[in-house]
C-alpha cells in the first residue's frame, strides 16, 4: 500500500500542528507515514519566501491563525523567543535515529516539536536536542557524534534537495501517490483523497 510522505521543518508552526494530526489519519486509513524533515530555508531561497511572521501585514494574521488552530486542536502552543531557527541538529538527529528505529524517530520528532512550541526550549542548541533524545534511552554521546557526523549532514542536504525537487515549498507538505497537499489545513482533503483511492 502507498505511504503518505510527510515533509516538514522542525521550526514550522504549521508543521507542528500537522504532526499532532497526521497519526490519526494513518490510524483511520491504515496508510503508513514516512516522516521526512527538511530545511525549509533552502526552499525559501528558491521561492523568495520569508518566514510567515516576518511578512508585513500578513504576519499578525498568521500568528493569530496559528494560535487559533492550536486551540481548535486542543494542543499547547506558543511562539518561542527564538523563532524561527535553523533546525539542523534535530533534523540530523532524526535521520540518525530513523536509520535504526523509525518509531523512536517519530517519538523524538514529537518531543522536539512539543519542546519547542509548547515549552519554548531552544532546539537550535544541540545539547537541548541531545537531552530530548535521552528521554528515549538514546545514548547522549552517540547522539552528539551523529549530529556532528558528515554522513548525516550530507543526508539532510540530500533530503532537502529531494523535497524541493518534488515541489515541497513549505511545511507541512504531503505526497500520496504523487498527489501533493500543502498545509495543515489540507489534511482533511488528503484523507478524503486517500479514502477515495484505496
Amino acid at each position: 500500500m502507498s505511504e503518505i510522505t510527510f515533509y516538514f521543518d522542525f521550526s514550522s508552526p504549521y508543521g507542528y500542528l500537522a504532526s499532532e494530526r497526521i497519526g490519526d489519519v494513518a490510524a483511520r486509513t491504515g496508510v503508513k507515514i514516512d516522516w521526512r524533515p527538511f530545511m525549509i530555508g533552502a526552499a525559501f531561497k528558491q521561492t523568495g519566501q520569508e518566514p510567515l511572521l516576518q511578512h508585513p501585514i500578513r504576519g499578525p494574521y498568521f500568528r493569530r491563525d496559528m494560535e487559533r488552530c492550536a486551540r481548535l486542536q486542543n494542543i499547547p502552543f506558543m511562539i518561542p523567543e527564538k523563532f524561527p531557527y535553523s533546525a539542523l541538529a534535530p533534523t540530523r538527529g532524526f535521520y540518525w535515529i530513523a536509520s535504526y528505529d523509525r518509531d523512536a524517530a517519530v517519538r523524538f520528532a514529537h518531543d522536539i516539536y512539543r519542546g519547542y512550541f509548547a515549552d519554548g526550549l531552544d532546539m537550535s542548541d544541540p545539547e537541548v536536542v541531545i537531552a530530548t533524545a535521552s528521554r528515549h534511552e538514546i545514548n547522549a554521546s552517540d547522539m552528539r557524534d551523529a549530529i556532528a557526523a558528515p554522513k548525516w549532514k550530507q543526508h539532510v542536504r540530500d533530503m532537502t534537495e529531494e523535497a524541493i525537487g518534488l515541489g515541497a515549498f513549505g511545511s507541512p507538505f504531503f505526497f500520496f501517490d504523487g498527489e501533493p497537499f500543502f498545509g495543515n489545513d489540507r489534511i482533511d482533503q488528503l484523507e478524503h483523497w486517500i479514502v477515495a483511492r484505496i
